[in-house]
């Protein structure tokens, strides 16, 4: 999605390419709201499990579970706002929208991952940006061959569509992390 950002809003709102890079600001404000929404639900979920001695990993999870839809939500909103040539505010939105959903995610796995593996901590945070930084360097290779192909709506949509499937994960990992967790067959051992 970043790697349209730019090519919209000069192709379609002819911004020139210096006023273009002010696009971003709607994801970086969208990123600041998502990391406070986060931070509060989060730490809130936390203060009233651990005080009812119900604490556990997927205490972590209810952002992220409500959050994860706002992706799905804002690429379908950028996208065919832009399609649409809608005012330039309503793709930046958008894009604003997209990161509440990522930043609520991101905050929310990067806890729980915590969370689950205190023993390990470095060693999970560090598997999980290698992961996260390996897919965020090579999935762009194939993003301007996508949009070739499938131009840009369908190609943002079918990103959204990816995304809406995976709302189901934050589902998933609430319902049977802990069985996931304990199980003796995923144990450490030393």
């Amino acid at each position: 999605m970043f790697t349209t950002i730019t090519s919209i809003f000069e192709d379609v709102y002819h911004f020139s390419p210096g006023v273009a890079g002010l696009a971003y600001l709607g994801f970086g404000v969208g990123c600041l709201i998502g990391l406070v929404i986060c931070g509060a639900v989060s730490n809130h979920i936390a203060r009233t499990h651990s005080a009812r001695g119900c604490f556990t990993p997927e205490s972590r999870l209810p952002p992220m579970v409500f959050g994860c839809w706002a992706i799905p939500i804002g690429l379908f909103w950028y996208v065919w706002a832009a399609k649409a040539q809608t005012h330039w505010i309503v793709p930046i939105l958008g894009t604003g929208v997209f990161a509440i959903g990522l930043m609520t995610v991101f905050m929310s796995a990067s806890t729980y991952l915590v969370d689950s593996y205190l023993r390990y901590a470095a060693s999970v945070t560090a598997a999980n940006t290698g992961l996260r930084s390996l897919v965020g360097a090579l999935l762009p290779l194939a993003g301007p061959s996508m949009y070739d192909a499938l131009g840009l709506g369908w190609g943002n949509s079918l990103l959204a569509f990816i995304a809406l499937v995976m709302c189901a994960c934050p589902l998933l990992f609430w319902r049977y992390g802990a069985r996931i967790r304990t199980h003796p067959r995923f144990q450490v051992k030393l």
